[in-house]
């Protein structure tokens, strides 16, 4: 076998690990049943309630169906909080010291009135 065989076949596992969670659990309860029955059933002391082992069984899929779904929620918030930093850069748009950058009224005059003498310059002029 070549190293990418080897690389797909791990990569394979990994996978089925994660998919097969819930049949191991069941598979591991059906297996270590009796011992469960005895020893760690919440309800081995009342056996009038026919329990066998199901609370046991139950505990276990609550705690796996909850990881996954703190999991789920964690990556759609990462990924939420990743779109929001693209979509809205963190870089501010207008500065908080505006009021610096604002030209005083005496250099718009000035402008202003530059401006509008070469306009009249160039267009009123006597001809050469």
């Amino acid at each position: 076998m070549t190293p990418k065989n080897y690389i797909a076949l791990f990569m394979l596992a990994l996978i089925s690990v994660k998919t097969l969670l819930v049949p191991v659990v069941y598979l591991d309860f059906e297996l270590r049943k009796d011992y469960i029955i005895q020893n760690l059933c919440e309800n081995r002391f009342k056996p009038q309630l026919n329990c066998n082992g199901q609370c046991y069984l139950a505990k276990k899929l609550h705690k796996i169906a909850e990881d996954n779904a703190t999991k789920e929620t964690q990556k759609q918030s990462q990924s939420m909080k990743k779109i929001i930093e693209e979509v809205f850069d963190t870089t501010p748009l207008f500065s908080l010291d505006w009021r610096n950058e604002l030209p005083s009224a005496k250099s718009i005059y000035t402008y202003q009135l530059a401006h509008f003498q070469s306009i009249t310059t160039s267009l009123f002029h006597p001809p050469a």
